[in-house]
């Protein structure tokens, strides 16, 4: 009987027991639906199929797995044979009953097919998803070429350079679902410049653009990893990406998702990947990559005349030019300054016309119920497209939110920040007499869709159901570097994990309500 080279697909779980046998012949779970796990015809065998009552399986190195196959085809198998698996795998010919004792160098996954002999032929076929035990002594790490996937999320594996730092781009390679990307990677951050678990930005060459099918990740020049250093609950970050996304489904999207990351073979972390807000990200979503691009790195961009109770030296004081004529910040002064000084009749005829309002509406709504403090006014993307101006906005870093601070220390439910002081865009939108009652409407629909218990819970949920082996695995590795972190150390108010999210929850309950009630 011919033999089948061994198929790899990524491995789904992980954790970091002592051996011990598994039985896997009645429950576990299945692999995902992507994968197409349809069995080839051996020696002119009936593409039946036989399968393990299991389904698929995903162990820690280490463990035992037995499988009970059964056929769904015609006949009784009488005897039956192993095609391929795992060297040192067994089946037994009478029972169909497969064997496999793995090892630490047993992480990635293995594609075991068998053949049934009856009244004809049938093969079977399973997965079996090893993940590495990466703290095990004697561990042998993991071939990016076959690790792929860890608890069922992706997995970076960055070979990091030398000399890797936070203020220019450095070659280096990464490897993505077994295919390599030779790309430019730095550091990224202000408070998270000092964290143990860096975040990094990625930037991919114009003709091996990064894109992930599987996670409806689309095709991206830049990329950033964000750390969950700062977030035991892991998904504040996320969940703050999707209800912007979700409060107009229409507009440009910063893409996200939750990855595993590896660096130099070396097990990381729990990561949030997102989009790079760049002029690449707007030209995919319609407009001019030529544009001008700021983010507002201070809270002096506040669009007003003041800040901290002096005149600010110039009008786009707290902004950075990202991209677009370098030195040339005549637009945003024109924006700031108009919105500081226009009167109350010519702000209502011209802002329309400057700015994409609606953007700016859920922007004072997104961080108003989230109570994300250092986004109302500081790290936002503002972004004019010169072939049709009008001024446009993204948000970002959302660290602080949902119940706490940059520094991870608590924030009640029911803070009653309108965020007017910070962001004088927003207090002249609500005083408008064109734009306020549009405005105050639209975040009294969104606090009863998008913002409310019963969305918000539902994200929740799915976020667990994705990253909880993950999230706990993340924890086990940082949660001693968490609780010592210098920048948060004086906090007496600790959570482990599970603890933070159900903090997460009860918060969202209690703000809901208190926004309500409030109606800011």
């Amino acid at each position: 009987m011919p033999c089948y080279d061994v198929g790899v697909i990524a491995p789904l779980f992980l954790a970091c027991a002592p051996a011990t046998d598994i039985d896997l012949g009645n429950g576990g779970d299945s692999a995902p639906a992507a994968i197409d796990t349809a069995p080839e015809n051996v020696d002119g065998a009936e593409d039946f199929g036989c399968r393990p009552e299991a389904g698929d399986v995903e162990v820690d190195e280490g463990e035992t797995v037995s499988l009970a196959f059964a056929c769904t085809g015609s006949g009784t198998a009488s005897s039956w044979s192993l095609v391929d698996g795992p060297p040192g795998a067994a089946l037994d010919a009478s029972t169909g009953e497969f064997s496999w004792t793995t090892d630490l160098s047993s992480a990635g996954a293995w594609t075991v097919r068998v053949a049934a002999m009856g009244d004809g032929e049938e093969l079977g076929e399973a997965l079996v998803n090893v993940v590495d035990a990466y703290d095990a002594r004697g561990n042998e790490g993991v071939s990016p070429d076959t690790y792929l996937t860890e608890y069922g999320l992706p997995v970076f594996h960055i070979e990091l350079p030398p000399d890797i730092n936070f203020d220019d781009s450095e070659p280096a390679t990464i490897t993505y679902r077994g295919e390599a990307y030779e790309v430019e990677i730095q550091y990224r951050g202000a408070a998270s410049s000092y964290y143990p678990k860096k975040s990094f930005r990625v930037k991919f060459p114009p003709d091996h653009e990064f894109d992930d099918e599987e996670e409806e990740f689309p095709n991206r020049r830049g990329i950033v990893l964000t750390s969950t250093f700062d977030d035991n609950a892991y998904f504040r970050q996320k969940m703050v990406y999707d209800l912007w996304n979700m409060q107009d489904e229409a507009r440009a999207q910063i893409e996200n998702m939750m990855v595993v990351v590896y660096l130099d073979g070396e097990y990381h972390g729990l990561y949030v990947l997102t989009d790079h807000i760049s002029g690449e990200w707007w030209e995919d979503y319609g407009h001019n990559e030529d544009g001008s691009l700021y983010k507002s790195v201070d809270h002096s961009a506040n669009f007003y005349s003041t800040y901290g109770g002096s005149t600010k030296s110039s009008w786009h004081s707290g902004y950075e030019k990202k991209e677009g004529i370098p030195n040339d910040y005549s637009d945003i002064d024109a924006l700031v300054q108009f919105v500081a000084e226009a009167n109350d009749a010519d702000f209502d005829a011209e802002i329309g016309e400057m700015i994409a309002v609606e953007e700016f509406y859920d922007w004072w709504s997104l961080v108003v119920f989230t109570e994300s403090d250092d986004s109302g006014g500081k790290n936002a993307y503002l972004y004019n497209d010169p072939a049709a101006p009008l001024w446009h906005h993204a948000p970002w870093d959302f660290n602080h939110s949902l119940g706490q601070t940059w520094q991870t220390d608590r924030e009640p439910a029911t803070y009653d920040y309108d965020f007017t002081s910070a962001n004088n865009l927003f207090k002249r939108l609500l005083d408008s007499r064109a734009y306020g009652d549009a405005m105050s409407d639209r975040f009294d629909a969104q606090r009863d869709t998008v913002f409310h218990p019963d969305t918000t819970m539902a994200l929740i949920d799915a976020y667990i159901e994705r990253i909880d082996k993950s999230a706990r695995r993340d924890w086990d590795k940082w949660q001693d570097d968490y609780y010592s972190y210098s920048g948060w150390s004086w906090r007496d108010n600790w959570t482990d994990y599970d603890g933070e999210v159900a903090y997460v929850r009860d918060w969202l309950q209690e703000r809901h309500e208190f926004v309500e009630s409030w109606d800011p």
